[in-house]
């Protein structure tokens, strides 16, 4: 994939959309996994501490009821028990001095007397102190009437320890999970977002075409995106229907203005040959001459607006633009002999392009016959011809008087000529038809000028169709 085309790909709504259900996707794993982890660590604490509280409260309903002897009968009837003994208790006094000390095996190397200091215990508490890797001391501690204090206690799993391998799954679950995401994100974001391509391909169709028959396939659902593919189509009907009444009735206006125009100029030409009054032949020339003139400007409004409106017919093919270019300088290689204007030219390489050669050509005749007409006597006009990064790049430069900026934006308009240009015969027309049939090529036409030192024009062609 290209760098252009990846760049478009990441700024489509299906890459975004893709990596939003995968980011929610995710977070949502993540979100649940800490629950999960939470309740997991929560429920074992609280099962510890459950077992640890009940046996608390037993020693603590011994002593309060029969005092330190019945403590320590509990304690010793647990020691001569055939079951290894589980739980730590201790009891210190009101001067906290150690009354009574049952300590499983392995607390020994822990200290019981260097347990947490007692003097503050005023409710119950609880602490935690490492034991090894996999265990932990968790100890209670409650005051008792008398001031004393009792301690209960047992050995639990480490909850680092313990729930090691469940974080180092999730971790190793994850990345799948995260593939996953983005896969099954891009699955639903291309589903999601298919009326909407929908629409951009029947819409670029139609630009490239002019083929205003298109429309964009629907399956009838009252969807979002499916009702805008039914209002792009209804926008459609009603832009072919507006656009096929425009061109009857340019047809209709073509037909009805060229026959009398074509029969008040063969009039003309028969009464200029039977009349032998110099007025009146030279007024019969002049109404032949104007009834040329229109016929041409309605020729170039009529093609100009085929052009713009995309319905133009393109014969295309593989043409070498240079001998487009040469046929165009042949064409006005007299008129510039007349002005004594110099014509030289620069082809690189065979600039060939798939175009529409009598479209093009037209566009070359049009700049040179502009080139030539605003360059004074003994000026010069370069034409020249480069094919770069698939496209054919023709400039046409002359020695003229310049456009003025305030000018140069305007002429491509239909019928727009500029101060310098009034002193000139022309209709207007040239520059439209050229930016016209350059864009129907799917080009691009610009020009640079400064005033008293001629024009550049630049003519970019795709070479591709």
């Amino acid at each position: 994939m290209s760098s252009n085309r990846f760049e478009r790909f990441r700024r489509s709504l299906t890459f975004r959309l893709s990596i939003w259900y995968a980011a929610v996707f995710s977070f949502s794993a993540l979100i649940l996994f800490v629950l999960i982890y939470m309740l997991l660590v929560g429920a074992m604490e609280r099962k510890d501490r459950e077992v640890i509280e009940a046996h608390l409260k037993e020693c603590v309903a011994l002593y309060e009821n029969g005092g330190l002897p019945a403590l320590e009968e509990l304690v010793a009837n647990r020691d001569d028990a055939q079951i290894p003994k589980v739980f730590f208790v201790r009891l210190t006094g009101p001067r906290r001095n150690v009354l009574l000390l049952s300590a499983p095996a392995g607390w020994g190397d822990f200290g019981p007397s260097d347990l947490v200091n007692n003097g503050n215990v005023s409710q119950l508490v609880w602490f935690q102190i490492p034991s090894d890797e996999l265990h932990d001391f968790t100890i209670a501690a409650m005051p008792l009437a008398d001031g004393s204090v009792l301690q209960v206690g047992r050995s639990t799993n480490n909850r680092k320890t313990l729930f090691d391998p469940f974080r180092r799954t999730f971790l190793i679950v994850m990345v799948p999970t995260f593939l996953l995401a983005i896969l099954g994100g891009g699955f639903l974001a291309y589903r999601a977002t298919k009326p909407v391509r929908d629409v951009v391909a029947t819409a670029r169709s139609i630009i490239d075409t002019g083929d205003f028959s298109a429309r964009v396939s629907t399956s009838g659902s009252a969807m979002e995106f499916d009702e805008l593919a039914q209002q792009f189509n209804r926008v459609l009907e009603k832009n072919q229907t507006l656009i096929v009444g425009m061109r009857a009735a340019l047809d209709n206006v073509a037909h009805d203005l060229r026959t009398p125009l074509t029969r008040l100029r063969g009039t003309a030409e028969l009464a200029v040959q039977s009349t032998t009054d110099p007025v009146a032949c030279e007024a019969l020339a002049d109404c032949v001459e104007e009834s040329d003139r229109v016929l041409t400007i309605l020729t170039a409004l009529m093609d100009i607006a085929e052009a713009e409106a995309g319905v133009v017919k393109l014969q295309l093919e593989n043409t070498s633009v240079a001998g487009l270019l040469e046929n165009a300088i042949d064409l006005y290689e007299l008129a510039a002999e007349e002005k004594r204007i110099q014509m030289t030219t620069d082809y690189a390489g065979r600039c060939e392009a798939v175009v529409d050669p009598m479209r093009m050509r037209q566009v070359f005749a049009n700049l040179l016959d502009n080139a030539i007409k605003y360059t004074p006597e003994e000026g010069n006009v370069h034409i020249s011809c480069r094919a770069v990064d698939g496209q054919v790049i023709v400039w046409v430069k002359d020695s003229g008087i310049g456009i003025p900026s305030d000018e140069q934006p305007h002429i491509w308009e239909r019928l727009y000529r500029g101060d310098k240009s009034r002193s000139q015969r022309g209709l207007g027309l040239g520059l439209s038809l050229v930016k016209a049939y350059v864009e129907a090529h799917h080009g691009d036409v610009s020009v640079e000028s400064t005033p008293g030192n001629g024009s550049v024009v630049t003519v970019r062609i795709p070479q591709a169709a």
